[in-house]
């Protein structure tokens, strides 16, 4: 990392803290609603359930560092947006990744997500497609079929991130033969496809970012130039080294610019390593990499902007960590095969 970057942890299943009801959190998408800072996340609950919550920044809080108050249920504990899909759906086995999209027009607000079919959350038998909630009367309305699935050599599309320009919808997302497994190295593929309603007729996609990249996931907002141009910056990640992978390609955040959201990749610049979490000094929580990244401008006409991540911790497997953190008198990270954050990183773009 570089000494302008100051790595924040909000929520981490090794340390805490933990919204009631959750064991995990990640893939955090902020947005403006309605004058309120809102926060879209995935989180797996203590039921074993992958599903989509929102959090809003408390009043006096801090976009990097909040705090922020999730939904809740009766209970007292992190509320789903909708309830889970039906056994046997195309994403009855969870809900992440969301992107939220605003309304316009006809067309009430939308949050595009990535759905699992199968148990398997990794590895060969791993399959996910791409969805949406559309909000009508007040809550959120999923539907039941996909919007985007795999090919035969791409079995799996994933990690949406979706806007509204030229008049239609643009999505860019992962596409890959499966989620990488232990001892597996990553196959990538960044696609970007267009469509008018949003919902039916997305473009055959286009190839945005291919394997030999690894890139696995982006994020967009417009920044304005000190000659009040509008730009914009766009935001990659490649995904984490999970499962410990010997050799994994090398980990961090990029950052790239072009005039207009592009889905050309002609069009934007060389991408710049932003946060390398490769480095010696990286704190643990993020030691294994970053994805599912999200930027926000909180002023308009600032270069300034907020990071918001997906981060997994560089840690041995759990059996060890546990044993290691119980010798030294603290409690056993929840058992899984590896251990998520989420986190923050304040960024000038006019110093990088």
């Amino acid at each position: 990392m570089t000494p302008h970057q100051r790595p924040h942890v909000l929520w981490d299943m090794v340390d805490g803290p933990m919204p009631r009801g959750i064991l995990g959190l990640g893939d955090p998408d902020i947005h403006l609603i309605d004058g309120r800072w809102t926060m879209f996340l995935g989180g797996f609950s203590t039921g074993f359930r992958n599903r989509l919550l929102r959090a809003t920044l408390a009043d006096d809080g801090d976009l990097a560092t909040g705090p922020w108050h999730f939904d809740l249920d009766r209970r007292g504990r992190a509320a789903p947006l909708v309830s889970d899909p039906p056994r046997g759906s195309w994403d009855a086995a969870g809900m992440h990744t969301p992107s939220y999209v605003p309304a316009v027009a006809d067309h009430g607000p939308r949050i595009y997500y990535t759905g699992r079919a199968t148990t398997r959350q990794f590895g060969p038998r791993s399959r996910y497609s791409i969805g949406v909630l559309e909000h009508r009367d007040g809550r959120w309305h999923r539907r039941d079929t996909p919007l985007v699935e795999g090919t035969r050599s791409r079995a799996s599309v994933l990690e949406p991130f979706a806007l509204r320009t030229e008049g239609r919808y643009r999505m860019w997302f992962q596409a890959n033969p499966n989620e990488v497994g232990p001892g597996e190295q990553p196959d990538y593929e960044l696609r970007c496809s267009d469509s008018m309603d949003g919902i039916t007729d997305w473009s055959d996609p286009v190839t945005f970012a291919d394997p030999s990249e690894g890139f696995f996931d982006n994020a967009l907002a417009p920044i304005r130039g000190v000659d009040g141009r509008e730009s914009w910056v766009m935001v990659l990640a490649r995904g984490s080294n999970l499962h410990r992978t010997p050799d994994f390609p090398a980990q961090g955040l990029w950052w790239m610019t072009a005039p207009t959201p592009s889905a050309d990749r002609a069009d934007w610049s060389t991408p710049r390593r932003l946060l390398d979490t490769d480095h010696p000094g990286t704190p643990a929580w993020l030691g294994a990499g970053t994805y599912g990244p999200s930027i926000t401008f909180a002023e308009p006409d600032s270069a300034r902007a907020t990071l918001h991540f997906s981060a997994t911790r560089a840690a041995p497997a759990w059996p060890r960590l546990a044993v290691e953190r119980l010798l030294a008198g603290r409690r056993p990270p929840v058992p899984s095969p590896f251990q998520l954050s989420t986190g923050s990183l304040v960024i000038d773009f006019d110093d990088v």
